[in-house]
């Protein structure tokens, strides 16, 4: 099995993140590739993944990484007051109850909002900001989150890895 071949350019969640991805057939730099279409060893190689030069077949190359964009800066020093840069959008979760582990012992959370990328609830303990959490589900699903912001008797809460949410309208059972 070969090693994987790691640049510093990539960010360090990109890395910690190819353990979780399984395997991935990429195009790697001075090695033999073969062709997982044909078998054959020809390719054209572009910035971000190579071309099979008989049948076709692209693959990523292992050595690029992808970088969101960031927004262009505004002219103006005041935001909008409508915009919201969020990444995820937010769902109402008023009356959800779920549980926090702190330390490994279990506290309530009562749930105002969530989305993928986190949550906001009633603080019922004083947590600080970088204080890494677990949060407890309905299934017994424990998410790690980090505490981004405490205040006014309400906690922010950053997923480590984002999760997914039935955003369906329908009823469940």
């Amino acid at each position: 099995m070969s090693d994987v071949m790691l640049f510093q350019r990539a960010a360090p969640s990109f890395a910690a993140g190819l353990a979780k991805r399984g395997h991935h057939i990429v195009y790697r730099a001075n090695e033999s590739n073969h062709c997982p279409g044909c078998g054959r060893s020809q390719w054209y190689i572009g910035r971000i993944s190579a071309e099979c030069g008989f049948c076709g077949t692209a693959v990523p190359l292992a050595e690029t990484y992808r970088q969101e964009a960031s927004l262009p800066k505004a002219r103006s020093t005041k935001p909008a007051p409508s915009a919201d840069l969020r990444r995820h959008p937010r769902m109402s979760a008023n009356g959800r109850k779920l549980q926090l582990l702190i330390d490994g012992s279990p506290t309530k959370f009562a749930l105002h909002n969530i989305s993928e990328g986190g949550a906001m609830g009633d603080s019922v303990t004083e947590l600080v900001p970088g204080a890494q959490v677990h949060v407890r589900f309905e299934g017994g699903i424990l998410v790690p989150a980090e505490v981004k912001w405490a205040e006014d008797g309400l906690v922010g809460l950053a997923f480590i890895n984002p999760v997914i949410l039935d955003r369906s309208k329908a009823p469940r059972n």
